[in-house]
C-alpha cells in the first residue's frame, strides 16, 4: 500500500508541475519545495501521505487520522483480496483437507448453513 501510494504521489507531482493552475489538479495536490526535494502541502495527497513528526500529529490530527483509516483499510482490502485469490480462505483449506480425506476431530461432514 505504501509503494503503491508513493508512487502515485510522484505522478501528481508531475500533474501538479506541469498543469499548476488548473482546479482539479490543485483538488488532487498542491506541492512546496525544500530544497531538492517536494512535499504535498494541500489537497488529497497530503491527507494520503504519512505525517511527517510526532509535532504534525498534534498540529494536525485530521491528517493523522484519515492516513491511518486510509493504511488500515487498504491494508484490510488487500488482505482480503489475497485470501480470496490465493485460495486459503476458510472454505477452501476445508474443502481441501475434505478432497485429502483427512479428518479433524469436532468437525461435522455437512454444514449447518445452507448455501
Amino acid at each position: 500500500a505504501v509503494v503503491s501510494t508513493q508512487s502515485g504521489h510522484y505522478g501528481r507531482e508531475i500533474l501538479s508541475s506541469k498543469f499548476a493552475g488548473n482546479v482539479f489538479v490543485n483538488l488532487i495536490g498542491t506541492w512546496a519545495e525544500s530544497g531538492y526535494q517536494r512535499y504535498p502541502i494541500g489537497g488529497l495527497c497530503y491527507y494520503l501521505s504519512p505525517p511527517e513528526t510526532i509535532g504534525h500529529i498534534i498540529t494536525d490530527p485530521i491528517h493523522a487520522i484519515i492516513y491511518i483509516v486510509f493504511m488500515l483499510g487498504s491494508c484490510a482490502f488487500l488482505s482480503k483480496t489475497w485470501i480470496d485469490v490465493s485460495g486459503s480462505s476458510a472454505k477452501d483449506v476445508a474443502r481441501q483437507l475434505r478432497d485429502q480425506q483427512m479428518l479433524m476431530r469436532g468437525h461435522r461432514e455437512k454444514s449447518m448453513v445452507h448455501e
